[in-house]
């Protein structure tokens, strides 16, 4: 009986590791108070974001398993000095947040969790419809990239920016809460057209997204966001 059990062990070990499901492997985003916009020069060229050709996803994790969703880009431009990014304000409509995933998930789950997600909870989406995202910096990216793959991403495939050629500092505002967040973004200026894609981990907790999940199923305070943003004149 004692050689069942220490067989056993092993298989336990394993279960208990693939169940408790923990954020993606992405980026941190730096996260401080917020800062002070810079006026744009008169010379900045204003380009407006794509809001169908552009998109955001998020994905939350639990102990159990995790989730996968959508925010609608409700509007936004960016601002391109000579041939370099130097502004921008993005506004996302959170009464529009979509649950889609996991794959293979039924569909009652989905709407199910995104009531809750609309609720007090978590976006209390009725008193703040929208997030608002501006950027407050923009600099060449001088770190270095550790790749990592991540079956969970549905929608942008890859949890990292593999390439990222700046540093994006912005003042994200949710439910009335505004911080100043950094991460690494791949940004492609051609001509009067801009393509932008970041990819990074915020703390829930730093907007006041408290709510901490069931007992036995806790919510981790990291949610990621893949970010893939269009603009042009």
């Amino acid at each position: 009986m004692k050689n069942i059990r220490m067989l056993a062990l092993p298989a336990l070990i394993t279960s208990f590791l693939f169940s408790c499901t923990n954020a993606p492997e992405s980026d941190k985003a730096k996260t401080s108070e917020a800062k002070e916009v810079t006026e744009q020069p008169t010379t900045a060229l204003n380009l407006n974001v794509d809001t169908t050709g552009s998109k955001v996803e998020w994905v939350a994790t639990k102990v159990s398993g995790y989730h996968t969703g959508t925010i609608p880009v409700k509007s936004g431009d960016l601002q391109v000095n000579g041939t370099a990014l130097s502004g921008g304000t993005i506004v996302l409509n959170m009464q529009g947040i979509v649950v889609s995933g996991p794959q293979g998930s039924k569909q009652k789950d989905n709407d199910k969790l995104l009531n809750h997600l609309r609720s007090g909870d978590f976006f209390e989406v009725d008193k703040y419809p929208e997030a608002v995202f501006q950027i407050t910096g923009v600099q060449a990216f001088t770190g270095q990239v550790k790749d990592t793959t991540d079956p969970r991403q549905d929608e942008i495939s890859e949890y990292k920016v593999s390439d990222p050629t700046h540093t994006i500092s912005g003042n994200l505002t949710i439910k009335g809460v505004t911080k100043n967040v950094e991460f690494p973004a791949r940004i492609t200026i051609n001509g009067e057209s801009v393509d932008a894609l970041a990819k990074f981990n915020v703390d829930r907790k730093q907007w006041g997204i408290v709510y901490p999940g069931k007992p036995d199923d806790l919510i981790r305070d990291d949610i990621h966001l893949g970010i893939a943003l269009k603009a042009h004149k």
